[in-house]
């Protein structure tokens, strides 16, 4: 049976949670403190790990990044009733955590987002069980199959406020080979092989044959693992996309540091040069935190979708991406929220004047240019009662 620990401070609270989660089909261990709880991590087998952010001793995003670290294959979730700027980074770009949850929990959301984190782990342990051995030929020829019949679907983004009509579309990397399905499996077997190059060039070979037929004056967002910026075809005369490079906005991932690329700031000014756009993802996810607006100087900030996620229900989220909406304005930079996908998370946003919108709410991701949200691109905005 799988096995879930709950790291809280508050003894009386993990005995309500204990019995609250009795009937559940996992076992329930706990501790009061990120030391106990790691001590439990050590000793036992634990499948997901449930931390409360304020803790005396540790805050639970410090102990959650050393779980990640320590025990990788273990999902992590994170409760918390207010956060900082700072511990919220931390848990979205270095614990990794798997969701959000805003306390006084309810025990149906906590019983709902665990066991949604045990199926994300099965999958993903699955998935790795069908791989060969890494660097061997047949991971090889396994990923050279899987990044020949990847595929790109683009999300449109909402802009041009207070019109709200098609501002942009993200190339999204589609895979769907049985033994690397999806775009991440296909990231980290191009980063286990040295391969992101080749992955990044073939995503980049795509969207220049697509971009022809894209709706005129769009923006196409084009992901770029941050080991790529070391990557000579990028500012190369090869690059297919330099024709189109007034339409191209470079989103910086979250896959590596920017400590571990030579130049990071000669090769940005040079694709400036060149008249590409830059933005940071998932704010600023894998680097040293905000630092990372000093180094790229974005013209686009991406916040995560698990501050978007039931905004209107947490006044801690709404404050950060309140003042990350100021900063973005102060600094002259657009604020992009991704992964709305309610009225309400739509409504708060607006509210808090964010530029640019993007997820379900406003439209799905599609094969190419194949249709437009509704309202989008005919001057219409995205109306929370629509």
């Amino acid at each position: 049976m799988p096995r879930v620990l709950l790291v809280d401070d508050e003894p009386e609270l993990l005995r309500g949670l204990r019995l609250a989660l009795r009937k559940e089909p996992f076992d329930v261990v706990t501790a009061t403190s990120a030391r106990e709880g790691l001590d439990v991590l050590e000793r036992d087998a634990i499948d997901v790990v449930v931390s409360d952010e304020r803790m005396p001793e540790m805050p639970g995003s410090e102990f959650l990044t050393i779980a990640r670290e320590r025990y990788p294959d273990v999902e992590r979730i994170i409760l918390t009733g207010q956060a900082s700027m700072e511990a919220t980074i931390t848990a979205i770009n270095q614990a990794r955590v798997f969701r959000f949850l805003t306390k006084p929990c309810p025990t149906p959301e906590l019983v709902e987002v665990i066991t949604e984190a045990l199926r994300a782990r099965e999958e993903r342990q699955a998935a790795a069980a069908l791989l060969p051995e890494a660097g061997s030929p047949e991971a090889i020829a396994l990923f050279e199959e899987a990044l020949a019949a990847c595929w790109l679907a683009f999300q449109p983004i909402a802009g041009n406020k207070p019109t709200w009509s098609l501002f942009a579309f993200e190339a999204l990397l589609r895979s769907e080979h049985p033994a690397l399905p999806g775009p991440l499996a296909l990231i980290e077997s191009a980063t286990a092989l040295g391969r992101y190059f080749d992955l990044d060039r073939a995503v980049r070979k795509r969207v220049a044959d697509l971009i022809p037929s894209a709706p005129p004056d769009t923006l196409i967002f084009v992901n770029l693992l941050p080991q790529s910026l070391g990557d000579p075809e990028l500012v190369g005369p090869d690059n297919p996309l330099h024709p189109f490079a007034d339409r191209i906005v470079f989103e910086i991932t979250e896959r590596a540091s920017l400590d571990e690329i030579d130049d990071v700031e000669g090769t940005i000014a040079r694709l400036r040069e060149l008249g590409y756009r830059i933005a940071i993802d998932d704010l600023g996810a894998g680097y040293a935190g905000l630092t990372s607006f000093a180094t790229l100087q974005p013209d686009v900030v991406k916040l995560d979708m698990e501050l978007v996620r039931d905004i209107h229900d947490s006044p801690t989220r709404s404050k950060l991406v309140g003042s990350m909406v100021g900063l973005c304005r102060e600094l002259g930079v657009l604020c992009l929220a991704e992964g709305i996908e309610t009225d309400q998370e739509l409504e708060h946003l607006l509210f808090l004047g964010m530029d640019l919108l993007q997820g379900y709410r406003i439209a799905k991701p599609e094969p190419p240019f194949t249709t437009i949200a509704s309202g989008m691109g005919r001057g219409e905005a995205p109306d929370p009662e629509a």
